[in-house]
C-alpha cells in the first residue's frame, strides 16, 4: 500500500500549500521557531545522514510505514501544540506523511526536495579579524554536505578572493560579495575535490559575464586536470606562489600534500596600515591558513581517496611537521569541511580554531610517523559516494549548467579521519 501511495505522489507537490521551502525551514530555525521536525525515512537513512543543524541535531524519527499503522501510542510522541515539518530523501514520504497528520489535527509541512533539497541550503559566518586589519573574511557553509568555502576581500578596494567554492552553492558567493559592493577577482581550489562538484568554473564564468569583472580560477599545477574544453581563464599554482588580492594582501601557497597529490594551503599575508598598532609580543600579528581538506578543526584529511593511503598519510605526517605545525601557535586554520556528528553547526557562528590548541586536541599531530600512518590508515570512515564519479567531472573543469546533482553528491562529509578505531 505504502509503494503504491508514493508512486502516485510522484510529481504531484508541486506548488502544495503543504510544503515549506528548505530556504525557509533554516529561516524559521534561525530564528528560534517553535517547530518540530519529524525525520519519515528509514533508520539506516537517518543513520547515515540526517538533518542537523541549530538546536535541531537530532531530529525525532519515525518511519513513514509506522505513521500509517495509526498507533496512538506513537501519535503521543509528536507534539499538537507546535508547527510540525516532515522531512524525507526527496520530498514523497514525508509529503504523505504531512497529509495523513494534518487529517488528524496536526500543523504539518513537507520540506519540498527532502534531504535533496536541504543539501542546498547555505549558512554565512564572517570571521572576527583585528579592528586594524585591512582584510574581512566570510565563511560560506553548506549546512548538510559540510562543505565550507571562503571569500576575503580588502578593506582598501573590496577586491576579494573565494576559496574553494561548491557548485552547488556558487550563487551564496555572489550574494555575499554584492550585499558588500565586493569585487571577486580571484577564485581558488584548494585541490582536487572528491565529495562534491567544484564551483570555481561556474562561478568564474558568471562573475566574468554577469557582473563585467575578469575574473581569473586558480588550480593547483600538481592535480591532474583537462582543460581543454573550459570556458574560463586558469592559472595553475606552485608551491611558494603569491596570490595578489590588493597591494597589501595576498596568499602565499603552500603545497601541503596528503589529502592529495597537489593539495594546497593558503596562508595570508597583509600589511596593516601605518597608523595601526605594530605586532607585540603581548598583541601579537594573527595569521590565517586556509587548509582545504589537509587539517580540519576536530581531525585530519582522509589519505586514501587515490587508493595509496598509506604513500598518501605518510606525506599528510610530513605535510603537518614540515609546514603547518611549526606556524605560529596563532595562525587561524580554516578548513574546508567540516563534521555535523562532532561539531554543532550555529548560525552566523564561524568555525575554526589555532594550530595552537589543535595540537593538543588531535592527538594524531603529537604521534611518530609510524603510528601516525598506522592509526590513520586503521580508522578510515567511509569512502563518499561516487567520489570516482566527481574526481572524474572536476578534472574537466568546466560549469556543468545541466547537471542535477542531488544524489550525485548525496550524503554527509566523510574528507576527515575519525580519531577512534574501528
Amino acid at each position: 500500500m505504502i509503494s503504491f501511495l508514493l508512486s502516485c505522489m510522484d510529481g504531484q507537490t508541486t506548488g502544495n500549500n503543504q510544503e515549506i521551502e528548505p530556504k525557509e525551514l533554516k529561516k524559521k530555525i534561525d530564528n528560534h521557531e517553535n517547530i518540530f521536525i519529524l525525520d519519515v525515512r528509514t533508520p539506516q537513512e537517518y543513520e547515515a545522514w540526517k538533518l542537523s543543524y541549530e538546536n535541531h541535531q537530532n531530529p525525532k524519527l519515525i518511519p513513514v510505514d509506522r505513521l500509517f499503522m495509526n498507533d496512538p501510542n506513537l501519535l503521543k510522541e509528536i507534539p499538537k501544540d507546535q508547527e510540525i515539518v516532515t522531512l524525507c530523501a526527496h520530498g514523497n514520504r514525508s509529503m504523505m506523511a504531512a497529509r495523513l497528520l494534518n487529517q488528524l489535527g496536526y500543523n504539518v509541512k513537507s520540506v519540498r526536495g527532502g534531504m535533496a533539497g536541504w543539501n542546498k541550503v547555505y549558512d554565512v559566518a564572517e570571521v572576527p579579524v583585528p579592528i586594524e586589519a585591512p582584510f574581512r573574511i566570510w565563511q560560506i557553509r553548506r549546512i548538510s554536505k559540510g562543505c565550507m568555502g571562503y571569500i576575503v576581500s580588502s578593506k582598501e578596494d573590496n577586491t576579494a578572493a573565494a576559496i574553494d567554492p561548491s557548485r552547488e552553492i556558487y550563487e551564496a558567493f555572489l550574494s555575499v560579495a554584492r550585499e558588500n559592493g565586493l569585487k571577486i577577482i580571484k577564485v581558488i581550489d584548494t585541490h582536487q575535490h572528491a565529495d562534491h562538484v567544484s564551483g570555481v568554473a561556474k562561478l568564474t564564468r558568471t562573475i566574468t559575464e554577469e557582473e563585467n569583472v575578469e575574473a581569473l580560477a586558480h588550480f593547483s599545477s600538481l592535480e591532474e586536470y583537462n582543460s581543454e574544453n573550459t570556458e574560463i581563464k586558469i592559472h595553475y599554482l606552485n608551491n611558494g606562489d603569491n596570490v595578489e588580492i590588493s597591494p597589501r594582501i595576498s596568499l602565499e601557497v603552500i603545497h601541503t600534500p596528503g589529502h592529495t597529490n597537489g593539495s594546497m594551503s593558503f596562508l595570508l599575508k597583509y600589511a596593516n596600515s601605518t597608523d595601526a598598532s605594530k605586532a607585540t609580543e603581548d598583541k601579537p600579528q594573527i595569521s590565517y591558513l586556509f587548509t582545504g581538506d589537509t587539517l580540519f578543526v576536530d581531525s585530519v584529511g582522509r589519505p586514501d581517496l587515490r587508493e595509496e593511503a598509506k604513500k598518501y598519510a605518510a606525506l599528510l605526517y610530513q605535510t603537518y611537521h614540515q609546514k603547518i605545525v611549526n606556524l605560529p601557535e596563532n595562525t587561524l586554520i580554516l578548513p574546508a569541511h567540516f563534521n555535523a556528528t562532532s561539531i554543532a553547526l550555529k548560525h552566523a557562528e564561524p568555525i575554526s580554531e589555532t594550530i595552537g590548541l589543535l595540537k593538543k586536541k588531535i592527538k594524531l599531530l603529537s604521534m611518530n610517523e609510524d603510528e601516525f600512518v598506522n592509526q590513520v590508515t586503521d580508522t578510515l570512515p567511509s569512502r563518499p559516494m561516487n567520489y570516482k564519479t566527481i574526481i572524474e567531472i572536476n578534472k574537466r573543469i568546466l560549469p556543468f549548467d545541466g547537471m542535477q546533482m542531488p544524489d550525485l553528491e548525496a550524503g554527509p562529509n566523510s574528507c576527515g579521519v575519525t580519531l577512534e578505531p574501528k
